[in-house]
């Protein structure tokens, strides 16, 4: 295996970003688009793994290294990003804007491997907000009135987010001295400064109650961009808190509790709500917020028993490796429906969307079913407290899986067929099942024992079905109907739509050169991507400023003659 230097893991997107200065070159540097992940999965799949590099000109010194939970994150990170990158060029052959949404595209997946590399807490907080800011961009793309809203909310609790987690960082190297991240899980670290560093952190999770931006931003973006947000960008969050509470070394009973309520809710209103959503990627999304509600019950059970830590961290990594695979899979399948007509075609492309979609509900035989498994045995060892609830806990979860999975596949199966999307989309969506159902082996994950299949196992999956077929045959008979509501839930009624033009509005005054007509300005369309672009030009140039070298000062004692020889 090339040993590559691992500085080039953020610097490949970087790179081919810049070189989109040249227009002439642009067309040959779409198609390189899915090649910018390339370095981070070279490094990911290294057998002995990067040497550490420190960067002491970039901010306050940059340290990039490759732990083998951050390894982990980047093999199912680099994959997303390639394949998702690679439907976008397809998919927005056509669109006007499509060089914007890559260079936000190219500008996320810097952010995203800059984060999982980074060791010192400047470049972490700088690469994770370049990831949260350019991912706006993404959401905004359509420029309709839904994109709008989703991105006025979004960028409104990614900027929460990141004030609170620069508070934290801050705090956290103000206490110790230090800048390393990992300094973080320090005794002298004070609980203000975990509690807003993890605030941060849960908002990028999707934690409730601080998810409503996820649903209305998976719904609103493009779907390679719903693919990224959901399989890694979340990921994002569930690293930064491995990183950032001190796991397996002290209980923390208070804000265990409070994360593991936070987990219950989502566990409980991720199904309520996405049942009742008409659009796939709705329901997708709400499914993520179920299945990112399940991984932050882990945490809080490490916060619980420190001991048990050990168990838990494999199987989280493992689970995080499965729902990255899947649910982008199953974001990447949209266009690949849309794309499908009604018929074989259309049957084999949702049979082939149901093999991810039972692995996220965890049925026995597939990927979720051995990491949840190991979860749950994992949890067994917590305080009788825990384990009275914990049991119908995990199996609410995989019920409210499955259920969010057949009514995904529901929609799915009768989407509309759209002539205008490429038939060559389904290329790198395909390739992607094949690595959610195949590929597992190559990922560097930690390997789990087996989990022995009982009849109960089942159960959930079934009782979905059930439940699925239940409501199709009384749909059917009474032909009831739900008004679906507005991804969102209480943010959803916010959404105002536009008012049409009145019907006996007057044409505009005829020009003639004699005359001075008084006419109103058209009003501009201000585009909120730029204001995306002008905090990022505004964090670069500051950035700039900092490098600059400040003049040395003579010594106080020397005379003016004398320093100036």
């Amino acid at each position: 295996m090339i040993a590559l230097p691992l500085w080039l893991v953020p610097a490949a997107p970087l790179a081919l970003l810049l070189a989109f200065v040249l227009p002439q070159a642009r067309p040959m540097l779409r198609s390189l688009l899915p090649v910018a992940a390339l370095p981070a999965l070279l490094a990911a799949t290294a057998s002995t793994g990067p040497m550490p590099v420190r960067l002491d000109w970039l901010l306050l010194g940059t340290e990039f290294a490759l732990t083998d939970t951050g390894a982990a994150f980047l093999f199912f990170s680099a994959v997303l990003w390639g394949l998702a990158g690679w439907q976008a060029v397809r998919l927005l052959t056509d669109d006007p804007l499509r060089d914007r949404f890559l260079a936000c595209f190219l500008l996320s997946m810097t952010g995203n491997f800059g984060l999982l590399v980074a060791q010192d807490m400047a470049s972490f907080y700088t690469f994770f907000s370049l990831m949260s800011l350019a991912s706006w961009g993404l959401v905004l793309h359509g420029g309709g009135a839904a994109q709008r809203f989703a991105g006025r909310v979004y960028i409104t609790f990614a900027v929460a987010g990141e004030v609170a987690l620069f508070a934290g960082l801050a705090i956290g190297a103000f206490a110790t001295g230090e800048l390393a991240l990992s300094a973080m899980a320090s005794k002298a670290v004070p609980s203000l400064a975990i509690g807003l560093a993890a605030a941060g952190l849960l908002v990028k999770l999707g934690a409730v109650p601080l998810h409503f931006w996820l649903p209305l931003a998976h719904s609103a973006a493009p779907a390679p961009a719903s693919a990224v947000l959901s399989g890694a960008m979340l990921k994002a969050g569930l690293f930064g808190l491995m990183i950032v509470l001190p796991l397996g070394e002290a209980t923390w009973p208070a804000a265990a509790t409070a994360l593991a309520a936070m987990a219950l809710a989502g566990l409980v209103l991720a199904p309520g709500f996405g049942l009742v959503q008409s659009d796939p990627k709705a329901v997708l999304a709400y499914s993520s917020i179920g299945q990112m509600s399940l991984m932050a019950l882990g945490l809080a059970a490490a916060l619980a028993a420190p001991e048990s830590w050990p168990l838990i961290a494999p199987a989280l990594i493992l689970l995080a490796t499965v729902h990255a695979f899947s649910k982008a899979a199953l974001f990447l399948g949209v266009p690949a429906v849309w794309a499908s007509t009604r018929g074989g075609h259309r049957v084999a492309v949702v049979l082939a969307l149901a093999l991810p979609a039972l692995a996220l509900a965890g049925l026995p035989g597939t990927g979720g079913f051995v990491a949840k498994g190991a979860l749950k045995a994992a949890l067994s060892g917590l305080p009788e407290g825990w384990t009275l609830w914990l049991g119908p806990a995990l199996f609410a979860a995989s019920l409210g899986t499955a259920l969010l999975m057949f009514r995904a596949l529901l929609l799915l199966a009768q989407a509309k067929h759209k002539p205008a999307v490429p038939k060559d989309v389904v290329l790198p969506w395909f390739g992607l099942v094949l690595v959610s159902g195949l590929g597992m082996s190559l990922a560097p994950v930690p390997v789990l024992a087996s989990v022995s299949v009982k009849a109960v196992d089942f159960l959930p999956v079934a009782m979905a079905g059930a439940f699925a077929l239940l409501a199709i045959a009384l749909a059917r008979v009474t032909r009831l109907r739900i008004d679906p509501p507005a991804p969102g839930e209480v943010l959803g009624l916010f959404n105002r739509v536009p008012e049409p033009e009145p019907l006996l509005a007057l044409p505009p005054p005829p020009r003639n050169g004699r005359g001075l007509v008084l006419r109103r300005n058209r009003r501009r369309l201000h585009r909120p991507e730029s204001g995306s672009l002008a905090i990022l030009g505004m964090t670069a140039a500051l950035a700039l400023f900092a490098l600059l070298p400040s003049p040395e000062a003579a010594p106080p004692d020397v005379p003016p003659e004398a320093a100036s020889q």
